[in-house]
């Protein structure tokens, strides 16, 4: 459901300050950062900011960390100053800008949040409780629901780490993510900056560690598509360059990857994702859960990482 058009500087009655948000005992569930990542998207920061405070989850940060916006972004962003942490820089790209606030983050865990998507209310906590559901994974992700320039819901896909590996990536930025893993991965690469996918390059990176992600299959995500401008939608020509890119990044991965057994798993994989697409697997969590720990036990046992790639591929 789209919510309604915000009114600059208007407040959730029962939020609370910014500076009163912390963790305050051992029963109290993990503060959960939400980053806001804006460049000159002042024009639809006010619905992402308020998405962010709309979130049922508690408890939460927010921070809006502006990459040297041109535009009326941080005008925007003062009216909600005593909600939201703001923080500025010159332009120095999304990587090296997500970096950053993922650095000033408190929270144990954390979500990117692109200034000019939305969050349905629900986002964290669903996302959280699917981390609490299988606690051997690192990231909790979902489907997303475009709009703007395009419409629909976009397809999603259980975790699968042979279709990550040898098809692409399925697993949008936003994911409810662990800071400890991101910050040990090194996160997003900065010298990256030319290309597009560095989101599919960091799924590679943490798969590389031995860290898997989990799926919801509500679409709680709501993705704005562009009709010009932006890196959104990318040409052809730059994805194909970009896929190029990545796939040397990690070669021994992938190669790894190439023998019977990985044919065979991303065969397996491929079959899960056909009958997901059909008749909606994910709707049972116990099904769900099932297919994730044995397409990622078939991973390990077969072609889990040694470290050599984690030392030689993408930091």
């Amino acid at each position: 459901m789209r919510p309604p058009t915000p009114q600059i500087g208007w407040r959730p009655p029962c939020r609370r300050p910014y500076a009163a948000l912390a963790v305050t005992s051992e029963d109290t569930p993990p503060l959960v950062s939400i980053l806001v990542i804006s460049h000159n998207y002042g024009r639809f920061l006010a619905e992402a900011i308020e998405s962010a405070l709309a979130q049922t989850y508690e408890p939460t940060e927010i921070i809006l960390v502006d990459d040297g916006s041109t535009d009326d972004s941080l005008d925007v962003a003062r009216g909600y100053e005593d909600s939201i942490r703001i923080l500025s820089h010159p332009n120095m790209g999304v990587e090296r800008t997500c970096n950053r606030a993922v650095q000033e983050a408190a929270g144990a865990y954390f979500v990117f949040l692109s200034a000019d998507d939305v969050f349905e209310p629900t986002y964290v906590e669903e996302l959280h409780r699917a981390l609490l559901r299988s606690p051997e994974a690192s990231y909790a992700y979902c489907r997303a629901q475009r709009f703007g320039a395009e419409t629909g819901l976009m397809k999603g896909f259980l975790f699968s780490p042979y279709i990550l590996v040898r098809r692409g990536n399925y697993v949008n930025a936003s994911a409810l993510m662990a800071k400890e893993d991101y910050l040990a991965a090194g996160g997003f690469d900065e010298d990256l900056a030319d290309y597009a996918l560095e989101d599919w390059d960091f799924w590679l990176k943490l798969l590389e560690r031995g860290k898997r992600g989990t799926y919801v299959r509500a679409p709680l995500l709501r993705w704005r598509r562009h009709a010009e401008g932006s890196r959104n939608p990318e040409s052809q020509e730059r994805l194909a360059r970009s896929a190029k890119v990545i796939r040397d990044r990690h070669r021994a991965l992938y190669e790894r990857t190439s023998d019977w057994r990985g044919r065979l798993g991303y065969a397996i994989e491929l079959a899960v994702a056909v009958v997901e697409l059909a008749v909606g697997l994910s709707r049972s969590q116990k099904l769900l859960s099932q297919a994730e720990r044995h397409a990622w036990r078939r991973f390990q046992r077969w072609h889990g990482s040694t470290g050599r790639d984690a030392r030689g591929n993408g930091g």
